[in-house]
């Protein structure tokens, strides 16, 4: 049975990491979901027993569609966007690499 689930204007996941011995101290065993359809990054909560305990939106409209996460060699978590796909011309913002890591101050 899954853990959690969404409506799909949501999400549309597309990839998935478990922070383990991370650079987010904070965020220590959460689990990240990407979002396509979305546009965000879901940051899950999870307990001891692997249930859900919160569920928080992240980059909700910021940068597009959010293809995957993953945990670098550093601990900090790479976000990928999806933004062309066929769908569009080419600008800026599309198709990057974020880089996320513990709040500064």
């Amino acid at each position: 049975d899954p853990i959690t689930v969404w409506p799909t204007s949501e999400a549309s996941p597309s990839g998935a990491e478990i922070l383990k011995s991370g650079a987010i101290p904070q965020w220590e065993g959460d689990l990240f979901v990407a979002a396509l359809r979305g546009e965000r990054l879901w940051r899950l909560e999870l307990d001891e027993e692997g249930n859900v305990a919160g569920r928080y939106q992240l980059f909700r409209g910021e940068v597009g569609r959010i293809r995957n996460v993953v945990q670098a060699p550093d601990g900090l978590l790479w976000i990928t966007t999806s933004n062309l796909d066929g769908r569009g011309s080419p600008a800026p913002q599309d198709d990057r690499i974020l880089r996320l890591g513990p709040a500064e101050g």
